[in-house]
């Protein structure tokens, strides 16, 4: 891949942010109609986040064609090189711990689907950082919120009259498919069972685990109805293993299943058994299988790809690859290894000292649960917080400092500064669009209080290459 640095988000970024920043001294009341006009809709499309109103801003993110060319080729690599991971996962004990919470279903992980690339739907969140690359600092390679309804709210948001883009060209479907379609979600599904098997898919479940992570789940259900396939919503203890293939709770066989759940609520459980095993089997096609589940989504993956001790299984292009757009991450345990500078330290120690360049995750946890950036963390806490990583799974990261946008914020009726990041979307293996998110708090999450920027091409042009 070529070295490139990358450029500004945009000049018309530029111009809305400073065309809100004097709409909101001059006029107000404008803004907010256009952003309740624009919630209204939302809510009448039926796009919900958990039952709860989908926060989608009426300032966008503006972005120019390098940028997008930039972001679209780096995460179509990063996606190829979670593919090798999981190969170093099946075979290289040193890579196997640094998953400790993964051990009891080791089993189930380690035979491959034969379909690259094995996190078919995916979404990469990043930063751009202080060098002006793309940093990743998370995978979502298990099952991301927004595979279609970021289409369908991009959509609504490019119909609705707004003054802080009045005069500018924009475009909110430009290099990304799922806003000019939002079925492009459900036709990869129907395309990577095709892929995998050479026949057409007539069945499938989504399938979620005690009636949790339902987001979205009716509208990819009701896709894969609309695409002439018999599917439905169904838990993953309510399926059996047969002699035949694994079947619903109808008799019927399933052919197709989508992991709508938290991997993690399935490792101690008994009751979804026949679904784990089927799915390890490879007697029905999983979406995403275990091994993206449970072990490409987990944060230690980027420790996995930052660690010198594991270089030598990367080709030069991809070792680039890795220094330039993954941040340095390690598991947090006692014993000596290498800081971001290349340098012998030990771990714990230099997590001591370092807390202000540094965040701390639990490797495993979604949503932003129990993250810790050190330079907003006393030193107390930080204490506090090492000694209990270092009993429990985490992972701790050089600190990627998010960029600034003003915003307005509708749960709250704020115009302020927020940060902001931006989320690659990538299906079976190409880019499918892109999402930001900003918010108050420094954890950007929906789930926390953050809001979705729609995100738009700014002078579209020959130069953003055709996808």
């Amino acid at each position: 891949m070529t070295v490139m640095m990358v450029p500004a988000i945009s000049e018309a970024d530029t111009q809305i942010e400073r065309r809100l920043c004097e709409i909101a001294t001059s006029d107000l009341a404008s803004i907010w109609e256009a952003q309740d006009e624009l919630s209204s809709e939302i809510a009448q499309a039926g796009m919900h986040f958990e039952g709860r109103t989908y926060p989608v801003c009426l300032r966008p993110l503006a972005m120019d064609c390098g940028l997008a060319n930039h972001l679209s080729a780096t995460s179509e690599a990063v996606i190829k090189l979670l593919d090798v991971a999981a190969e170093l996962y099946c075979h290289n004990e040193e890579v196997q711990d640094l998953f400790p919470a993964h051990k009891p279903v080791q089993h189930l992980i380690t035979d491959l689907p034969k379909h690259r690339p094995i996190a078919t739907i995916c979404r990469l969140d990043g930063l751009v950082g202080s060098d002006g690359y793309y940093k990743i600092i998370e995978t979502n390679a298990e099952s991301p919120g927004g595979v279609i309804q970021n289409g369908l709210a991009a959509q609504v948001w490019s119909r609705i009259p707004n003054p802080l883009t009045h005069g500018l060209s924009l475009d909110a479907s430009g290099r990304q498919p799922f806003a000019k379609d939002p079925t492009c979600f459900v036709r990869e599904l129907v395309s990577a069972y095709s892929s995998a098997t050479g026949a057409e898919l007539r069945t499938a479940a989504v399938v979620n685990f005690r009636g949790r992570y339902t987001n979205e789940v009716d509208w990819i259900v009701n896709g894969l109805r609309d695409a002439g396939v018999k599917a439905a919503l169904l838990d993953a203890s309510a399926m059996k293993r047969t002699p035949r293939g694994l079947v619903g709770p109808d008799g019927d066989l399933i052919e197709l299943v989508y992991n709508k759940l938290d991997p993690r609520d399935l490792i101690e459980a008994t009751e979804p058994k026949d679904y784990l095993d089927a799915c390890a089997a490879q007697e029905v096609v999983s979406i995403n299988p275990w091994i993206s589940q449970w072990i490409l989504s987990d944060k230690a993956i980027l420790a996995l790809l930052s660690d010198d001790r594991f270089s030598s299984h990367f080709n030069a292009e991809q070792i680039a690859l890795i220094a330039r757009h993954i941040p340095w991450t390690r598991l947090v345990r006692s014993g000596v290894t290498t800081d971001p500078e290349r340098r012998q330290t030990d771990l714990i120690s230099y997590i001591r000292k370092n807390r202000v360049n540094l965040v701390l995750k639990p490797s495993n946890a979604t949503r932003g649960e129990h993250v810790l950036v050190g330079c907003l963390t006393s030193s107390e806490a930080w204490e506090e917080h090492i000694d209990r990583a270092a009993v429990n799974p985490y992972v701790v990261q050089e600190h990627v400092r998010p960029g600034e946008i003003t915003a307005l914020h509708p749960p709250s009726r704020l115009i302020k500064k927020m940060a902001y990041g931006i989320d690659c979307y990538v299906f079976g293996g190409k880019l499918a669009g892109f999402q930001s998110r900003a918010s108050f708090d420094p954890v950007m999450n929906v789930g926390r209080s953050g809001i979705l920027l729609p995100v738009a091409l700014a002078n579209l042009s020959e130069s953003c290459t055709t996808l």
